[in-house]
Formats: structure tokens, C-alpha cells, sequence
């Protein structure tokens, strides 16, 4: 439970206690269809299936859990049929992931209005920006960054909220670069960096820890510039997940470069980018009009299971890191404001996307 404390702590939002009788009969001897939207195989779904495992047993009424895999168009369809078509019974529960920032941005592909989802809870997760050390003139420590030259930031599409922070970040600090976008997945990438294809890469905090640490960091190849900070709306701060990584977070990177923070539309829309590929990469939602005694029996089971140490072991034990869920009303407010985005934010956000589609592609 301590993570759980921790990250709630930090990121400001308050974990909710309710009271369990107000749906202990809702589940008795039901089934409940558990919804993921992307395919079987990758992390998404192992994380899944590693939650469907334990939830159940932590619900009032131990419903048994069935996984449906739903995946296309970057999780959007499983999105999609969860708002269009999914019955509000209560027998339908959402495990979604990378679409709360489409969302945010007005993807043209979704067909609901995510915002107005039962919400249940956001699983937070943080990336680790990191650069070759060979960049010209040779890089030893992050503040060298600032004097690096012809270097390319590799990224998977111009619309990805990884894509946008990394070059939105870069554009902050006034850094030059190039940048390339197109490869099919973040193995791709990764490989195109080994290959000195690209420079700078950036990857979630597990694969940073079992894969780019031990391989690329330890060896001298790459050194870590940044970690994305957790925003709740109102201070960003930095992350459990990011304990023990030599860096800072961003906006922390930023203040000792420039001296402060910048103003303006694009330091503001950087925030709520943020905001959506870290607190909301995860989301737990049902369907709008979904009963409140569901929502509730599924909130009060994630807290229970986040603090079960069979789960915890496993999910250590599987993935080298224990996911972390946040709950309550600071929460759901934080999650329905970066879902309905503003007209000034939309405008930016896909100016911003169309350059870097002009000035992206494959070398």
C-alpha cells in the first residue's frame, strides 16, 4: 500500500474510502467482462491480465473476471465500443490505455466523449528521456544537452503524447534538433538508437529500468536528461516511479537551464500533455450511466488489491514494478478537465502535430 499512499501523496489526489456494504450484493455470483484495448502480447495486456487475476477476489460479491481484447487503431476502438456499445449494467469494465491523450486532442477517430465515462480510477506511469553520449560535442551530464548538435529525436507519430513532450520539451529549451517519426513500435526505435539512426529516445520507466539501464546506461551509451513530473492541476512533483534514476524531472531540467518556468500556450499545453500520458496512461472507466454501486464496489476492490501482497510479489515479479491506481474526486475532476479541452489548447495542439508531420519521416 505504501506506493499507493505515496503516489496519491505526491500527486495531491486523495484516495477515496466508501463504504463496501453500499454494493456488496451487486457482483454476487455475476461475471464481469473485463475490457482491454490493445492486443495479447504486449504490456498493456500483461498488466491486464495481472489485474484481472487478483481483482475479482477484492470485489464484493467475487464476480468472475473475463478478459476481452479489443484492440485497433492505437486502443481507440476498444474506446470506442465501450461508450457505444457496451451495455451501463455494470457488467463492463474498461481497462484502457494511450487514449485518454487522443482523447484530450480531439482524435477525429473517436466516437464518444470520453469525458463523460464512469470514471473508476487512472494508472499513472512516467517516461525517461535519454541521448547518446557521442552526441557532438560528447555528452557526459544532462546540462550538456545545451550545447549538443545535429542530433535526431526518434519518435513513433507526430500525434503521440511521448513524440509531442519530447519535442515539446526540446522546443522549451531552445535545443536544436531533428526529428523523425515513423517506426512502428518503441522496439524499433530503440534499435535505430543502438544503430546511431536517432540520438534521443524516450521510454516508460519499466522498460528504462530492465532494458535501457542495464544495457545502453551501465555501458556508457546513453546517459538519462529527464523524467516527466506528475501534474495534478496544480504543482508538478516528481515520481516514486523515477526513484534512483540520476536525473531530474522536467520542469525541474527547465528552471536550472532557463532560470524559471516559461508562460504561454505552449508551456500550458505541455502541462496537460502531461497530464493525460502520465496520470490517465491507464484508465479504469465503464460505461456512462454505469450504476454508482458498481463504480463503487470496483473503486473500494483496486484499493484493496493495490495493497494485496500476493498481487504486489507478482506484479514485481512479472513486470519489476508494482502499478500504482489512483482513486477519488480529485482524481475524476483532474480526469474530466483534460478531456474537455479547450478551443486555444485544440488550436495549438494540432498546429503543433502538422509540424511535426511536415518535418518528420523515415531517413
Amino acid at each position: 500500500m505504501g506506493m499507493l499512499i505515496r503516489l496519491a501523496a505526491i500527486a495531491g489526489i486523495s484516495l477515496i474510502t466508501v463504504s463496501a456494504s453500499i454494493a456488496a450484493d451487486f457482483y454476487q455470483g455475476r461475471q464481469l467482462s473485463f475490457l482491454i484495448n490493445y492486443a495479447p502480447g504486449g504490456p498493456a495486456d500483461a498488466e491486464g491480465r495481472l489485474i484481472a487475476r487478483h481483482l475479482g477476489k477484492h470485489i464484493a460479491g467475487t464476480p468472475t473476471l473475463v478478459i476481452r481484447n479489443m484492440p485497433g487503431a492505437g486502443g481507440i476502438v476498444g474506446a470506442n465500443w465501450l461508450g457505444q456499445v457496451a451495455a451501463p449494467d455494470g457488467l463492463t469494465l474498461g481497462f484502457l490505455t494511450g487514449v485518454a491523450s487522443k482523447a484530450a486532442m480531439a482524435d477525429p477517430n473517436f466516437k464518444v466523449d470520453m469525458s463523460k465515462f464512469a470514471f473508476v480510477a487512472g494508472g499513472s506511469g512516467i517516461s525517461i528521456t535519454f541521448i547518446r553520449t557521442d552526441v557532438p560535442p560528447g555528452l557526459r551530464k544532462p546540462e550538456d544537452l545545451m550545447r549538443a548538435k545535429d542530433f535526431w529525436a526518434g519518435g513513433l507519430t507526430p500525434d503521440s503524447d511521448k513524440d509531442l513532450r519530447e519535442r515539446m520539451q526540446l522546443d522549451m529549451l531552445g535545443v536544436p534538433y531533428k526529428y523523425i517519426s515513423g517506426y512502428g513500435n518503441t522496439a524499433d526505435v530503440r534499435l535505430a538508437l543502438q544503430r546511431n539512426e536517432v540520438q534521443m529516445y524516450v521510454e516508460s520507466s519499466p522498460t528504462y529500468r530492465t532494458t535501457i539501464e542495464p544495457g545502453l546506461v551501465k555501458t556508457g551509451q546513453v546517459i538519462p536528461l529527464w523524467h516527466d513530473p506528475i501534474d495534478d492541476g496544480e504543482k508538478l512533483t516528481p515520481s516514486a516511479d523515477a526513484d534512483g534514476i540520476d536525473a531530474q524531472t522536467f520542469d525541474q531540467f527547465l528552471i536550472r537551464m532557463k532560470g524559471e518556468l516559461p508562460k504561454g500556450v505552449m508551456w500550458d499545453s505541455f502541462r496537460r500533455v502531461n497530464q493525460v500520458g502520465t496520470a490517465f496512461l491507464r484508465l479504469f472507466v465503464m460505461p456512462p450511466g454505469t450504476p454508482p454501486e458498481a463504480v463503487e464496489a470496483i473503486k473500494v476492490g483496486l484499493q484493496k488489491m493495490s495493497a494485496d501482497l500476493e498481487f504486489r510479489a507478482e506484479a514485481q515479479r512479472m513486470m519489476s514494478y508494482v502499478p500504482t491506481y489512483i482513486v477519488g474526486d480529485r482524481a475524476e475532476r483532474l480526469y474530466r478537465s483534460v478531456l474537455s479541452p479547450d478551443r486555444e489548447f485544440l488550436g495549438f495542439m494540432h498546429a503543433y502535430i502538422g509540424s511535426g508531420t511536415a518535418s518528420s519521416g523515415r531517413k
